[in-house]
């Protein structure tokens, strides 16, 4: 049946068509085990508006089901597997098919209980065989029929409610158009309530202001409305420096959506550093830039002080170059005429008519004791070659830990390991148990006893961080400005060459150390760059 439906709903100023569809085949589901039996339906049923799909058991009648939907299911009762009664009731409990009307065709019995059984399981109809064609064609034409009704009045529902949801947003568009330049305001405002907020015109002239302009201008919210946004600025940083606000206002479009850095005015004509953000919007054909105004005060007192920190390490790795420049130049020189004396003492020692043997000990222990320092003061030697190898920190730390462990109980402290795992580096073995020991000697040197050293391992964003943590007193001010510089010392018999020595090392190693102090112990941190 060839059904062509066309209605149309005029509402107010515009016009919906509610169906223009085109003639669309009909499914039809045919269930029987027996070909013969389907080639028979199929010469009945055949029509040009009719797709007649065949099915040959209840799970094939189920698939098809799944793939596509069905205006009536001719159904034969007696199947192999699953029979006509078990693939009706599987069919009615799916929510998707539960209406789709099944016919049964049946030749075993006509009996009443045997029928009862089939309109129980969702059966609308029963057609005995063998069956009259004719009949058959008009029972099927007649459920087509109401499918296609069914289907229309569904289309009609959807197409009015796309008619009544069209004239919705119509009146929704309109009452938009009379509320973007408020919330466009209001979303800017919300989302920067800490900061100054400023909406100005084409001309530059100020529109409105929020509230943080009191805190952070001193003018109240009346007084800048109408004036030009250049007189809240003393100048603006553009690419090529820095440019009066008039001028910069007046060239505004490539600056718009960046942030620019700018020196704000107060009404009192005091100045402080601001980052500014423009952006541009369109309300009701009228341009409207919004303005936000950051003071950034505490950034840039905070940057001044990383500075001057960073211009101190440099300062102090520059101080120990020069000295290790030094000690490669002149350490030897001095070494060879001390070990010529040394010789000339072991001597005199075992000569009876010479020197007191004492007097020749203390010089030979004072000769020893310059040895050692000059040794020492190779090691910060800039041209000092380190023996690398890849290993794990961990590992040389543990091997370090008994002779660690058994300094801290000679004075009555406690020292403990806390690692955890890190990648492997590639350090130099020697090197790395020098620079642990002296810092732990000085650690456990600040503390009292009782006191608790801690050696601590982790990675952290791509590196291997090394921290020894101590209980003493803290590091002065002073003290820690002049840390690590050779020969600087707090102690009585020092060398001062231990931590000059650690940041050599830590310079091989393109390490760096940090320190933090206070009343309730110094930390250092060491941080390697892993492989």
């Amino acid at each position: 049946m060839e059904t062509v439906t066309k209605n149309l709903i005029q509402q107010k100023d515009y016009t919906v068509n509610l169906n223009s569809t085109t003639t669309q085949k009909v499914n039809i589901l045919m269930v029987d085990n027996h070909p013969e039996n389907l080639l028979a339906l199929e010469a009945v049923l055949s029509a040009p508006h009719y797709n007649l799909v065949s099915a040959t058991s209840g799970n094939a009648a189920l698939k098809s089901l799944l793939k596509q939907e069905f205006a009536v299911i001719l159904l034969d009762v007696q199947m192999p597997g699953l029979n006509g009664f078990e693939t009706a009731k599987l069919i009615k409990a799916r929510e998707k098919t539960k209406h789709t009307p099944i016919i049964f065709i049946t030749a075993i019995s006509q009996d009443m209980e045997h029928v009862q059984r089939g309109y129980s399981v969702g059966a609308i109809d029963y057609i005995f065989k063998p069956f009259q064609p004719e009949a058959l064609k008009q029972k099927i034409e007649k459920f087509v029929e109401i499918y296609q009704k069914h289907k229309e009045e569904i289309s009609k529902s959807e197409i009015q409610l796309s008619a009544e949801l069209n004239e919705v947003n119509k009146k929704l568009d309109e009452t938009t158009l009379d509320l973007q330049r408020t919330e466009a305001l209001a979303k800017v405002i919300s989302e920067t309530l800490l900061d100054t907020i400023v909406t100005f015109d084409g001309q530059r002239c100020i529109l409105s202001v929020n509230p943080a302009v009191k805190t952070m201008f001193g003018y109240s919210l009346n007084e800048l409305v109408g004036q030009p946004i250049s007189n809240l600025f003393l100048h603006v940083k553009g690419d090529d420096g820095n440019h009066p606000p008039d001028l910069f206002f007046s060239l505004i479009n490539p600056f718009l959506g960046g942030v620019i850095e700018a020196v704000a005015l107060r009404k009192d004509e005091s100045a402080f550093p601001a980052d500014i953000q423009i952006g541009e919007t369109a309300v009701e054909g009228q341009q409207i830039f919004i303005c936000t105004i950051r003071d950034v005060t505490e950034r840039k007192q905070m940057e001044e002080v990383k500075k001057q920190q960073l211009n101190q390490e440099m300062s102090r790795l520059d101080r120990l170059n020069l000295i290790g420049e030094m000690a490669a130049g002149i350490a030897h020189e001095i070494r060879n005429p001390m070990t010529t004396v040394y010789g000339f003492l072991q001597v005199a020692r075992g000569n009876r008519d010479g020197l007191p043997k004492e007097i020749v000990d203390l010089m030979l222990d004072e000769l020893s004791r310059a040895n050692s320092i000059i040794t020492e003061f190779l090691n910060l030697a800039k041209n000092k070659v380190s023996y690398k190898k890849i290993q794990n920190i961990n590992t040389i730390i543990e091997a370090l830990f008994p002779l660690i462990q058994a300094e801290a109980l000679r004075s009555r402290k406690q020292a403990v390991l806390d690692l955890h795992d890190c990648p492997d580096l590639s350090v130099d073995e020697k090197e790395i148990r020098q620079l642990i020991l002296n810092i732990v000697l000085n650690g456990l040197d600040s503390m009292s006893s009782g006191g608790q050293l801690t050696i601590k391992t982790y990675a952290e964003k791509q590196a291997v961080i090394l921290e020894i943590k101590d209980q003493g007193k803290g590091i002065s001010p002073e003290v820690l400005e002049k840390i690590g510089t050779p020969f600087f010392t707090t102690k009585e018999h020092g060398t001062g060459l231990g931590l000059a020595i650690c940041y050599s090392v830590a310079e091989r190693h393109q390490a760096d150390i940090d320190i933090e102090t206070g009343d309730e112990g110094t930390t250092f941190f060491i941080r390697f760059k892993p492989n």
